[in-house]
């Protein structure tokens, strides 16, 4: 039977992933990786985390999260002791000892349960008299603890379930962030109070009071239907290298459509990564897939516009006779095609926008389809 550390690795070479990519794809430490793939266990801090780690990167790899949770949590199973194997295990001389603790051990539990029967037999003859006074009340489902995700990375896209906490930590002490309500917005417990959002919604927080931002949350989707109800967040830490602290996002928006609106030029552009060259502009395809969430925006020949987010494996093409303009709020999960070549996009949590135009130069007559990056 194929183990869970087995069927990591080889998943992971059949798809030709270096341990290196995946990490920087998941955001999960090279170490832990390797811990999960050669099942060793004890280097990761804590089952919550082991078990975080697992479904992140089975999903990463197109695995099924909870089929490979059980075969962990069979391998941890198979690994606890088994006391009856130790008595079996004993010398002859204790033979007729464990015999009699045997059937005493059987003795006291048929004992047991013969009193239980009494007592549930006795309280279904008494359950129709009480049901005559009073309403029974049904006592609450109690919901099952939430995990603990530790934020350690630059940047992290993944979905929380309720209940769910982020520690984030900052100058020696963890904050922590707790996701308390999903229904048509998100109610997340934050450091001094609670911050409803709807989606799409980019807010930064100040976690520790100091008059600085340090946390940026961007709420991608809510899926409310299920009994398991869950949401999709980015998270940014904030540094000095990006968005300004005084920034709102309404400016970050403003900047962005600012970028994607400014007019083409005629004319080669500086530091523009040329795909091909022509005597006459020709039709040309981008195609588009996705590797985690993000949210994207396009414009083709300044007509067909559309914005939304795109979930992990879905991907789509973009015909366009002049240009087309892209818009993307976490480049790093996007791979990006143009006219058969691949472009690099940029990192994790990056905001980017790119130009995909002909351009014309003078001077030899020549066509250029070519790629403008604006950050």
């Amino acid at each position: 039977m194929e183990s869970l550390g087995q069927k990591l690795r080889e998943t992971r070479e059949q798809h030709n992933f270096s341990i290196e990519q995946v990490a920087r794809d998941t955001h999960i430490s090279k170490q832990y990786l390797e811990a999960l793939e050669q099942e060793n266990f004890s280097v990761i801090p804590g089952e919550t985390y082991i078990i975080g780690f697992l479904r992140n990167y089975a999903e990463y790899l197109s695995l099924n999260p909870e089929e490979l949770v059980v075969l962990y949590k069979n391998i941890q199973i198979q690994e606890q002791p088994l006391p009856m194997t130790e008595l079996l295990e004993r010398s002859p001389k204790s033979s007729s000892r464990i015999i009699v603790l045997l059937v005493i051990i059987l003795a006291v539990l048929g004992a047991g349960y013969l009193i239980y029967r009494i007592v549930i037999s006795s309280e279904r003859q008494e359950a129709p008299r009480a049901a005559a006074d009073q309403e029974v009340s049904q006592p609450a489902v109690q919901q099952p603890e939430g995990e603990e995700l530790l934020f350690q990375e630059e940047a992290v896209t993944r979905w929380f379930d309720l209940d769910d906490t982020i520690g984030f930590p900052l100058n020696g002490n963890i904050y922590r962030l707790q996701i308390v309500d999903i229904d048509r917005t998100l109610t997340i417990k934050v450091p001094g109070g609670t911050l409803d959002m709807p989606i799409g919604q980019d807010r930064q927080l100040d976690v520790n009071g100091d008059g600085r931002n340090d946390l940026r949350i961007l709420l991608n989707d809510l899926d409310a239907t299920d009994v398991a109800k869950r949401a999709n967040l980015s998270l940014y830490k904030i540094t000095k290298a990006t968005v300004p602290e005084v920034a709102e996002a309404g400016e970050i928006e403003e900047a962005v459509e600012s970028a994607v609106s400014e007019p083409i030029a005629a004319e080669p552009s500086a530091g523009a990564t040329t795909i091909i060259s022509s005597d006459t502009p020709e039709p040309f395809r981008v195609s588009i897939s996705f590797r985690g969430y993000c949210l994207f925006r396009y414009l083709v020949d300044n007509d067909i516009r559309k914005e939304r987010f795109f979930h992990k494996g879905e991907s789509f093409s973009l015909d366009a006779r002049n240009e087309i303009q892209l818009w993307i709020s976490n480049a790093g999960v996007v791979r990006l095609m143009v006219a058969g070549r691949e472009i690099e996009v940029g990192r994790p949590g990056a905001v980017t926008t790119k130009q995909i135009r002909w351009s014309r130069d003078d001077a030899g007559g020549q066509y250029a389809l070519e790629v403008v990056t604006r950050e």
